[in-house]
């Protein structure tokens, strides 16, 4: 599958221009230039600590005082949570200080962006370790990227840099890289908050930069003291400050945030001209802007200028390096968010509808998404989340998926079509197979002919979606699904619907139809469809396996779960069929603990989702290995949690008979006759109780869930430890209380077998 580089963003390699009023700390610059020794250096404060600050300041200083070491710098965002987005960034900030390094490491994300850990980053450090020249790697903001799986991969980093790489982080709270060890190790330096508040001096310093002068010593003291030592709120102070009556001010002047929300909205704004005051208030629905951005929300040109203005004024509105997008103070826009819906909450709306169509119209669809749903605006955002929510979900992507549908709470939006077929999307990804279903009653009752952006009609989308989650309604499943291939606009959507199908038809063990649909299927969906691909695969392996003679080739399955780790999707209900795919190819090749734990696996994906028939089928296929393996009262308790799941199913196809096929054998005790000193197995005693009942081997075989081809082998080892060689003195040596009254009748076994 073709793997999508993410865009590389320049402005990100460099740090923002000092801020206005900004002081040298050189006795903190001192301390990180101490730190070189270390893995690691950490800064760790909250917000408005001046941690980025610092670091520009300490790099310009470095630059001079260390002209031997590199440094390389990234500024973190939200989106760099995708860990190949994050690691591309981080290997051209340091191509560009050591060139050709991370080359390789590139090549091995693009060809498997879920190899980062055993690939990429391995090359990457290779390539660290060739360089003669130190290193500095500044991570600012890492906060805002923070996830699991990149602190995994950056504590692998620490773990095995080369000596002459150093990381400097600064973040809002420890990261999970393992802090407690490093420190014990004297691999870590640090500066907490307590560092960088400022000193008595620091702050007096930092008034007079801002253009306050004149307050007494003790002032400035009680200042500090109500700011406590925090150097944010004491820039709001100072831009507060009135020129008179400042004791009494500073008296009354609150370092906690909800105080400084207050002082903004009722002092700041007021004494702005009325024009900026507006451009403020309207972008407000907007954290990050650029000039275009702005003209279309604020509709008035010329907000690029005004952007400008606002940043060398100080106005708490910061730019990054190319000068183009801007971000808002977080307290100041807290407080113009709060004096905006205070005072014209009729824009709100509209605000957000135009910021929703910007988006849009530079093709930035998640942003925009997000404004439609605050916008309220149940059109726009249904029709941005269909056009998002399969390829999302395709992509393993099901958490933002959850958190639209969770924001979109009021009724309108809870009746809209077009948005229910987007949550039952979301519920079916998250195995909410009663949720999805009750979702797509709900969006059949809209317009049949309704298009998402993709030119699907809102009948086919809900028939669709219809036939591979319906798998506790088999037979509504594959009427669906057969109606979905034959109005599918194209092969690939064709090749989905008839996965759906496939599905159906092996849940009712019409195994032959099953298995002509699913190749069907595999041959025409695209490998930009992982998770339904799949899900084809899956349940093709699954149809061999209970219906053809030979062991099943793992060839069905190869690649299958890597494929869906590069979208994220290996812990949904895809993944668990391809575990329980996995459990039924090693049983057919005799593997039976390597089956359970594969089986188990199933469950515990589907742990978490609607009991259904995918439950139940694991639970049976479970129970079956369980018995061979010769686990009777394990065996029984799967049985019962498979029969229990399927009493409360609309129409579970064959399921029910495969249970009361298995719950015949689990109810017959198995038998173990010696003969030569040998033991028979439960499972070579199941085969041989099957035999006297007059089953031939093919009934066996089913009877059992094992191959044609197993029996055979079972009954070769029966023969050889009862000093056998034929059916009837097999039969002869099972005690006569263990015959049932069929067996006697094996004419119809040897006429059965030849």
């Amino acid at each position: 599958m073709a793997s999508v580089t993410p865009a590389l963003f320049p402005a990100k390699l460099a740090p923002q221009r000092m801020p206005r009023g900004a002081i040298r700390r050189p006795a903190l610059v001192e301390i990180l230039g101490q730190g070189s020794g270390a893995a690691l250096t950490l800064i760790c404060a909250p917000a408005g600590f001046g941690k980025t600050t610092l670091l520009t300041e300490w790099l310009g200083t470095a630059r001079t005082s260390a002209p031997a070491t590199e440094f390389a710098w990234v500024t973190l965002d939200s989106r760099d949570t995708e860990p190949v987005r994050f690691w591309r960034h981080v290997i051209a900030a340091l191509a560009g200080v050591a060139a050709g390094v991370g080359d390789r490491s590139l090549e091995a994300m693009r060809a498997g962006p879920d190899r980062i850990l055993d690939v990429a980053l391995p090359m990457l450090l290779d390539d660290l370790g060739r360089v003669e020249t130190p290193i500095v790697l500044i991570l600012d903001d890492y906060y805002r990227a923070e996830t699991l799986e990149i602190d995994i991969a950056v504590e692998q980093v620490l773990s095995y840099r080369p000596h002459d790489l150093h990381i400097v982080m600064a973040t809002r709270s420890d990261p999970a890289l393992g802090i407690a060890r490093l420190r014990a190790s004297g691999s870590l330096a640090e500066l907490r908050a307590d560092s960088l508040a400022f000193s008595d001096d620091e702050a007096s310093r930092f008034l007079r930069g801002m253009g306050v002068t004149g307050l007494s010593e003790q002032d400035e003291r009680n200042l500090l003291h109500r700011a406590g030592g925090w150097p944010a709120p004491l820039r709001i102070a100072a831009l507060l400050m009135p020129a008179s009556g400042r004791a009494e001010f500073i008296e009354s002047f609150s370092g906690g945030q909800r105080q400084v929300v207050d002082y903004l909205t009722s002092d700041v704004l007021d004494l702005l001209p009325p024009d900026r005051k507006e451009f403020l208030l309207k972008v407000s629905v907007l954290r990050r802007m650029n000039g275009s951005l702005c003209d279309a929300v604020a509709a008035m040109p010329g907000s690029g200028i005004v952007l400008a203005d606002l940043e060398r004024s100080g106005l708490f509105i910061s730019v990054d390096a190319a000068g183009e997008w801007y971000e808002s103070h977080q307290l100041f826009h807290e407080a113009l968010q709060v004096e905006l819906a205070r005072t014209r909450p009729e824009l709100v709306p509209l605000l957000h509808s135009r910021a929703a169509a910007w988006f849009e119209r530079v093709g930035d669809l998640e942003p925009a998404t997000d404004h439609a749903i605050a916008a309220r605006d149940v059109s726009q955002a249904g029709r941005l989340l269909a056009a998002q929510a399969q390829p999302m979900a395709a992509r393993g992507r099901r958490d933002r998926i959850r958190r639209w549908v969770a924001e979109l709470s009021w009724p309108e939006a809870q009746r809209d079509p077009e948005l229910a077929y987007a949550r039952a999307v979301d519920a079916a990804v998250h195995n909410e197979l009663d949720g999805a279903g009750g979702w797509l009653d709900l969006a059949a009752t809209g317009p049949p002919d309704q298009q998402d952006s993709q030119g699907l009609p809102l009948s086919f989308r809900v028939d669709y979606l219809r036939a591979v989650t319906s798998i506790n309604d088999v037979g509504r499943a594959e009427k669906a699904g057969r109606r979905a291939a034959s109005a599918a606009p194209s092969a690939r959507w064709e090749g989905m619907a008839w996965c759906g199908v496939g599905q159906a038809l092996y849940l009712q063990d019409r195994f032959d139809e099953a298995r002509a649909c699913l190749h069907r299927s595999v041959a025409l969906t695209p490998d930009e469809n992982p998770i339904l691909l799949c899900v084809a695969r899956a349940n093709l392996a699954l149809v061999e396996a209970a219906s053809a003679p030979e062991p099943v080739s793992e060839r069905v399955l190869d690649g299958a779960l890597e494929l869906l780790r590069r979208t994220g999707a290996d812990n949904t209900p895809s993944g668990a069929l391809i575990e329980m795919a996995w459990g039924e190819v090693r049983r057919t090749r005799g593997e039976l603990p390597d089956a359970v734990v594969h089986f188990e696996a199933t469950l515990e994906l589907l742990g978490a989702g609607t009991p259904s028939c995918l439950h139940a089928n694991t639970y049976l296929l479970l129970s079956q290995v369980q018995y061979a393996l010769g686990d009777s009262a394990s065996a029984l308790r799967s049985l019962d949690a498979a029969d229990s799941i399927l009493s409360r199913q609309r129409d579970p196809g064959a399921l029910p008979d495969r249970a009361r096929r298995l719950r015949q054998t689990l109810g017959t005790p198995p038998r173990r006759a010696a003969a030569h000193g040998a033991i028979l197995t439960e499972r070579e005693s199941a085969v041989l109780n099957l035999l006297a009942e007059g089953c031939s081997q093919r009934e066996i075989a089913t009877s059992l869930f094992i191959s044609h081809n197993t029996v055979k082998t079972h009954l070769k080892s029966v023969y050889r430890k009862l000093g056998v060689t034929s059916r009837d003195a097999a039969v002869g040596r099972l005690p006569l209380g263990g015959r049932t009254a069929a067996s006697a009748d094996l004419t119809r076994v040897r006429s059965a077998e030849g």
